[in-house]
């Protein structure tokens, strides 16, 4: 009886060895634990069904592997694992850290670079061991690849990998993007990444906090996307925009992530040659100005309303109980803000209000700025605990023409 079960169950792993990847594995690994007698069933309870490919590298799920018979066979499964999956490098993640980033220990093989290039032909290239993709992100950064940003200056305020850097430079054709970041392996990733795709020439690279680093004045669009939420720099992100003038209005993009999640990374391409380094520069601290401040609950607001009626397309104004009114955009109101929920509509007020307040108070001048309530995506499910918005807000003089502020949003974000 014991003969005869243990033929079924090798002819049964022989025909599943043939059919997945997980039958070789499994056939495999157990054949060099029975070599140096460690085979135990619980062990292939313990073994990973699904992983990640990452070019020519296998990682696999952070609670597998764990069985105590793995650490003895020692190095040498690694090797196995590999060539049944034929592969040349094999990760497992570790314990995500306070900042949510997902690492990875790698098991096998000589270095962690990947490349991986998205749908839209952006090449990636990161170190699986400090940061792997994040494929959460692509919604937004497929959303923003329509928009049209010749000649402008963006300034990415937490730029990561580059998933937006690299939008605007590739997919929006930037003039030219700021990147800052405070960690010096992620900015190398990034700065491959550019030079992988010709782009390097118009991408700044700032190393440090973005309220010390952000350069003060420079920026067309500012765009913002820390989680769990971006609302202490909202100040530096109204600094970084170009003061009005007689030049077209600014746009500024505020994003907020409301909850903080992690969602793995798909498959990558195989790696290319590795490009020369980039110089990383390291902006000395800017003087924080003493005339604003970051507290949510201002004194005094200035917001200019009018009685009189609003041409089509004019931003309508919803009044607050305060007295003072924030400016909603013509065609949202009409198509989204009214379905919004409370919640959304007091961040968004809240978001507005603050940058209408910095702005005024960064630029002294005779003529008053306004923030106008643009638009609001929202990703994710509030159900499963992760859900994040993205806010627009177009930021500009309110002497400016209606018809020219409808006229620069539209040929700026319906790019066909």
């Amino acid at each position: 009886m014991e003969r005869t079960s243990s033929l079924r169950r090798k002819t049964s792993d022989g025909v599943l060895a043939k059919a997945s990847n997980f039958g070789q594995m499994l056939e495999d690994v157990r054949k060099l634990a029975l070599s140096k007698s460690l085979w135990d069933d619980e062990m292939q309870r313990d073994l990973p069904k699904k992983w990640e490919k990452h070019g020519d590298m296998i990682v696999f799920p952070q609670n597998t592997f764990t069985h105590i018979n793995w650490r003895y066979i020692g190095r040498e499964l690694w090797a196995v694992v590999a060539q049944s999956l034929n592969v040349a490098r094999v990760g497992r993640k570790r314990q995500i850290d306070d900042d949510r980033t997902a690492h990875v220990d790698l098991l096998f093989g000589a270095d962690a670079w990947v490349d991986y290039v998205d749908e839209r032909g952006i090449k990636f290239c990161y170190n699986a061991t400090v940061r792997v993709f994040d494929n959460s992100k692509k919604a937004e950064m497929k959303r923003i690849s329509k928009w049209a940003c010749q000649g402008q200056t963006i300034v990415d305020m937490y730029s990561s990998l580059g998933y937006y850097s690299l939008t605007f430079l590739v997919s929006c054709e930037a003039k030219q993007v700021v990147a800052i970041d405070w960690n010096d392996e992620i900015l190398e990733s990034l700065i491959r990444s550019a030079q992988v795709n010709h782009v390097d020439d118009r991408l700044l690279v700032l190393h440090g906090d973005c309220r010390r680093v952000c350069p003060d004045q420079a920026a067309d669009r500012v765009y913002l996307g820390l989680l769990p939420s971006c609302r202490a720099h909202w100040l530096a992100a109204c600094k970084a925009l170009k003061a009005e003038g007689e030049k077209e209005p600014e746009k500024e993009k505020i994003v907020t992530e409301k909850k903080k999640k992690t969602v793995e990374g798909k498959e990558k391409t195989d790696k290319e040659n590795v490009p020369k380094k980039k110089k990383v520069l390291r902006q000395k601290t800017l003087p924080v100005l003493s005339a604003v401040h970051e507290d949510s609950k201002p004194e005094t607001e200035s917001t200019s309303t009018s009685s009189e009626p609003l041409p089509p397309g004019e931003p309508n104004t919803v009044p607050e109980s305060n007295g003072t009114k924030v400016k909603i955009w013509k065609e949202y109101e009409n198509e989204g803000w009214s379905r919004l929920t409370e919640r959304h509509r007091e961040f968004a007020k809240d978001c507005a209000h603050s940058c209408t307040r910095f702005l005024n108070n960064i630029h002294l001048s005779d003529i008053m700025y306004s923030v106008t309530v643009v638009n609001m995506i929202r990703y994710g499910e509030v159900s499963k605990g992760k859900e994040h918005i993205v806010l627009e807000l177009l930021c500009c003089q309110q002497d400016a023409s209606t018809e020219h502020l409808i006229s620069k949003f539209n040929s700026e974000n319906l790019k066909s």
